[in-house]
């Protein structure tokens, strides 16, 4: 086809693992067109020292980014979305949390679940948002650049992309994005400025789209996530014994992935670290090692500490991220590689909240879902994540089995290492298909050719 000029929003340090470290990009690159990208610009020169890219046309995302007041107006939008939605257990959740926290949250909550008995929040904050101009410099952008597609990778609440898309949306140019997390599209809020298209990881996806911001099907694409390509049936993966080995790790040894969470959750980690560490230490899970991966967003001095555990293992390539890297996410293609290596050495993922049960149902291996407090006097306080509307069909999955205590987490490693669940690794594969269409590893592929169909005049805007 005839080449595009494409303008590449990457707001977050997560947008450009997936679509740098994956090589997405370098592929829509590689078939003769042009890109500009925008990402933070503490990560332009990590990215060029990584190297390996062909994208050439790197600027900082800065100087198109909301100011101050604009920020703190998208704020208070996103707390009235959250209290608009809370007929979802999730927004229910984050409200009673966010108000629990902080009296001026509580405050705001409480207004606005009065007005939104009259008003439709939602649509109000976007009637306010387009009457305020876009930036100056954003409009600039994109008279210079001229995009057949703007292209944002969104988290959506934290509404980095937003001055771009107002000012794409100014000059008529059509909008895709691309919901990058799992759970994006039922946490987050609602899109300030909705996308043309939008680009999605698997079918459940599809439907969260409907089902929470009232997008038609012909406006979402499955695609597939493009950093998860790794866990394609094709993706190369280092021998599991040299891997371990390289580490220190007896590859005799069984070996546990403990994925952890979110701010909402990892306070309790260390304390369910130390009792599994106990137990391996008191022969209730013999041979075995816990291979702990922090948060990406943990500070490194959380979990120095973890590392001294008696059969407890801290992600190697955490660590180094945390001590010289200056993002939460590496952009190195190898760190992508690492986290299929690592799922395919461990026997199964225990986690409270993380997409690397998805991952590891991508490879048929079993979750072990904590809903627990360790010895915290409020045994039932991390329960209501196991409702959260993302997370009920992948729950409800055999061989995804969710604990409501210690004894019942250490109970399902037992049954892990005894291969009670070997028999359920189809199921496991065909129901993490659903939600990430990556087993064919193809994901990068379908990306360039849906973004390439929507510059050619697939994405004219409604």
């Amino acid at each position: 086809m005839t080449p595009k000029r494409f303008l590449v929003v990457l707001g977050h340090s997560l947008h450009v693992r997936n679509f740098v470290a994956s090589g997405c990009l370098d592929q829509l690159a590689a078939r003769g067109h042009a890109l500009t990208v925008l990402m933070p610009g503490e990560l332009l020169a990590e990215v060029r020292r990584v190297g390996r890219t062909r994208l050439a046309d790197l600027e900082p995302l800065e100087p198109y980014a909301a100011g101050r007041s604009a920020g703190w107006r998208r704020r208070r939008f996103r707390i009235a979305s959250f209290v608009q939605r809370s007929g979802f257990k999730t927004y229910r959740h984050k409200v009673r949390v966010g108000a629990a926290g902080s009296w001026s949250y509580a405050l705001e909550a409480r207004a606005y679940a009065r007005l939104a008995r009259r008003r439709d929040l939602e649509a109000l904050a976007r009637r306010v948002e387009m009457r305020m101009a876009p930036r100056r410099a954003a409009l600039d952008l994109i008279d210079r650049v001229r995009p057949h597609l703007v292209f944002a990778p969104t988290l959506i609440h934290d509404g980095s992309e937003v001055e771009v898309l107002k000012a794409a949306r100014a000059r008529g140019v059509p909008v895709a994005a691309f919901a990058a997390t799992w759970d994006t599209l039922t946490s987050k809020g609602f899109f300030l400025i909705p996308p043309d298209r939008l680009l999605v990881w698997g079918e459940e996806s599809r439907r969260h789209a409907a089902e929470h911001h009232g997008l038609t099907a012909d406006r979402v694409l499955v695609t597939g996530a493009p950093h998860l390509d790794v866990y394609g049936a094709d993706a190369p993966v280092e021998p599991r014994a040299r891997f371990l080995a390289a580490r220190g790790i007896d590859p005799a040894q069984r070996v546990i992935l403990f994925a952890g969470t979110t701010i909402s959750y990892w306070e309790d980690e260390p304390r369910q670290l130390r009792a599994l560490s106990d137990a391996i230490q008191g022969g209730e899970l013999k041979d075995c090692v816990v291979w702990y991966r922090p948060h990406p967003r943990r500070a490194y001095r959380d979990v120095q500490a973890i590392g001294e555990l008696p059969g407890v293992f801290v992600d190697d390539q955490v660590v180094r991220q945390k001590t010289e890297g200056v993002s939460s996410y590496s952009s190195s293609p190898d760190d992508l590689a690492h986290y299929r290596n690592l799922m395919s050495a461990v026997e199964a993922v225990v986690a409270a909240f993380s997409t690397m049960i998805l991952e590891a149902a991508l490879l048929g291996k079993p979750s072990l879902v904590v809903a627990f407090g360790a010895a915290d006097g409020a045994p039932g306080r991390l329960f209501p994540h196991t409702e959260y509307e993302h997370s009920i069909e992948l729950l409800a999955t055999p061989g995804v089995l969710v604990c409501h205590s210690l004894d019942e987490l250490k109970q399902g490693l037992q049954r892990v290492f005894a291969g009670d669940f070997v028999e359920l690794e189809p199921v496991l594969r065909e129901r993490a298909a659903r939600m990430a269409h990556n087993r064919d590893g193809g994901a990068r592929v379908r990306i360039v050719e849906a973004l390439e169909r929507l510059a050619d005049g697939g994405g004219d805007r409604r």
